[in-house]
């Protein structure tokens, strides 16, 4: 071979190192190791905000708790959750309480279901004072219903306020392009118009809303009346109770109440038991209401069909009572026994 054609073992080597350096630094761009040097340095200020607005809702959470707590002061009671909690309880039993319980709440407001539930604890508190394992596993899922229905409360409270908001933006748009004279001259008479319905609801008077209480035992008074209704203490105005005449075996009574959940509420203990007696509680017409005696009947059996149908609030239906269940039970075992013989 020629002097041309060979290469000296200088550079050879020379082409050696350059790949290997080539090849170092491909595996470099590969696997390129993250430096804490290169990143960029969070600003105290964001740090601060973010701290700021965690305290912020959990301050706001804390401060929901404890108004909530001062109104219902049995979320308070860590002893009575102690209590209950000892209790054991199957998911059958938890299914079939708060089913109950539920069925005796549909169609109640969202206002009003707090309030319901603290008072049937306390009714059961009240009650007893060594409360049996079955009232303790009650008095559990009322504890728990409440929590839930408080927080429900809170957020249907916080969507009313954004609609709010939207009406008056809304109204806001109809005030500017409502300004024509021909608008103005509209408004002029919904307003006559608006009076005279003014006028007639002063002369009526406001809505009351008073339900008869028939068929109660002689020696009834008005706390006994209270702990019977005592799901709706704090919606309850007035009891009247009128003077009985000679050679009576029934009393009657009158209950007044603020609204018309609390109302229905009443309505829904018609034919349930107060002392040995088996009471009525039936719709009344207003004294100066003009409503003929078949009218009253007509409403206060429609109120009554709605009650048996579990539609009034806290009604339950009649076919899921156990008075109903017992009674079908029977009938079907009285037929098998005339078939039989």
């Amino acid at each position: 071979m020629d002097d041309s054609t060979k290469t000296s073992p200088s550079i050879t080597r020379q082409k050696r190192k350059r790949k290997s350096k080539t090849k170092f630094t491909a595996s470099e761009q590969k696997s390129p190791k993250l430096d804490n040097s290169t990143e960029l340095p969070v600003k105290p200020e964001k740090i601060a905000k973010i701290q700021t607005n965690t305290v912020g809702t959990k301050s706001q959470d804390d401060v929901k708790l404890l108004e909530a707590s001062e109104r219902f002061p049995i979320l308070k009671d860590q002893g009575l959750v102690n209590k209950f909690l000892k209790v054991p309880m199957s998911n059958n039993q938890k299914g079939r309480i708060r089913q109950a319980i539920r069925d005796s709440l549909h169609g109640t407001s969202n206002i009003l279901v707090p309030e319901i539930i603290h008072n049937k604890i306390q009714s059961i508190l009240k009650g007893n004072a060594n409360l049996t394992d079955s009232e303790l596993r009650r008095v559990r899922i009322l504890y728990n219903l409440l929590k839930t229905s408080l927080k429900e409360k809170e957020k249907k409270v916080d969507i009313k306020q954004k609609l709010k908001i939207e009406k008056e933006k809304v109204d806001k748009v109809k005030k500017e392009t409502e300004d024509s004279p021909k608008a103005k001259e509209k408004e002029g008479k919904k307003d006559k118009g608006e009076k005279k319905e003014q006028l007639e609801k002063k002369v009526k008077g406001p809505k009351r809303y008073v339900v008869f209480l028939g068929n109660l035992p002689l020696d009834v008074d008005k706390d006994k009346i209270i702990n019977h209704f005592s799901e709706m203490n704090e919606h309850i105005i007035d009891i009247r109770i009128p003077k009985q005449l000679p050679g009576k075996k029934k009393a009657i009574a009158y209950l007044e109440l603020s609204n018309e959940p609390s109302y229905e509420f009443a309505l829904s203990k018609h034919h349930s038991m107060l002392g040995n007696k088996r009471i009525n509680v039936l719709y009344t017409a207003p004294k100066n209401a003009k409503q003929t005696k078949s009218g009253t009947k007509g409403k206060s059996a429609k109120l009554i069909a709605l009650q048996k149908s579990g539609k009034l609030v806290g009604s339950i239906p009649l076919a899921k009572k156990r008075s109903q269940r017992r009674l079908k039970q029977k009938q079907a075992q009285a037929k098998l026994a005339a078939e039989s013989a």
